[in-house]
């Protein structure tokens, strides 16, 4: 194993902050998931549906999923200030969320 994997892994383990996006990560506030996001263009999905014959939006550099519709709009707006899936993460950090990275 890579020693920089070695230590992402270890800072993911023990709450430091992460410091590039990994592939795919789930986003907390507190103990709350209120994210799930994949590292490459997709869809992004509210807890809301869709109205009838809507499309997703399609984003350039991440796909996600919201998961709890009282941080959607904090989420939008921090994803609108990103210029990429790495400086989405240290935003969402700076705000007071927790990254946790998925298989």
């Amino acid at each position: 194993m890579y020693p920089s994997l070695l230590f992402g892994l270890a800072a993911c383990l023990h709450g430091a902050p992460i410091m590039s996006a990994p592939a795919a990560f789930t986003v907390y506030h507190g103990t709350d998931a209120v994210l799930s996001v994949r590292a490459e263009p997709g869809p992004i999905t509210s807890t809301a549906p869709p109205p009838p014959g809507g499309k997703p939006v399609l984003h350039p550099f991440l796909s996600a999923a919201a998961l709890d519709a009282g941080y959607e709009s904090q989420l939008r707006t921090i994803l609108l200030e990103s210029k990429s899936a790495d400086d989405f993460v240290a935003r969402l950090q700076a705000a007071g969320f927790r990254i946790q990275a998925r298989p």
